[in-house]
């Protein structure tokens, strides 16, 4: 499934970016993006993404029946990373979870938006049939117009179910998309 690639996008700044899967050799590269995030941001990541063991055990540890990973590289570097995660067996063998990040020089320039894409193609090849994205409402309220745009509704709200570095909460928003099995329907 990962034979296409890699692929060349453009995103709306007219930067040419290349899109392939994670491999071995890129711990360096991921530690180097995630470390030009601020500390607010890798907060609500949830990874601690100042450890470089992180981003071994990722690369190590990917499996293409469980995780998915592509990133986007310009210049040698990585700009961004995007996973899809699913489960091979069991009751939740249906659904996909989809994580993007991308480098704050990069945001708003539709690099999200090219990732997400290259998901749900993945997604759909796989034969998945739910995906489902975890947005803290009042920090992605781009991503979640963005996300809207493609189709993802709001599912569930947790209020408060999240903290900032601060201890103030915020509320977990779960978007999620359901794939079409075909284009008949077209």
């Amino acid at each position: 499934m990962l034979e296409d690639y890699p692929k060349e996008v453009i995103l709306n700044d007219g930067t040419g970016v290349t899109l392939r899967p994670l491999h071995a050799g890129d711990e360096d590269l991921l530690f180097t993006m995630f470390n030009r995030f601020s500390e607010d941001d890798r907060w609500f990541l949830n990874h601690a993404t100042n450890d470089l063991e992180v981003f071994d055990t990722w690369v190590k540890n990917k499996d293409t029946n469980g995780v998915i990973s592509i990133v986007a590289v310009l210049e040698g570097g990585i700009i961004a990373h995007a996973a899809l995660i699913r489960k091979p067996y069991g009751s939740r063998s249906h659904i996909g979870k989809i994580w993007i990040s991308v480098d704050p020089s990069f945001r708003e320039k539709r690099l999200g938006t090219w990732m997400l894409l290259e998901l749900v193609n993945l997604a759909m090849t796989m034969g998945l049939e739910i995906l489902v994205m975890k947005l803290v409402k009042g920090r992605d309220s781009a991503v979640m117009k963005g996300v809207k745009n493609l189709d993802f509704f709001e599912e569930a709200v947790l209020k408060d179910y999240v903290r900032d570095m601060g201890g103030n909460p915020y509320d977990l928003v779960l978007m999620v998309k359901h794939l079409h099995r075909g284009f008949d329907d077209f």
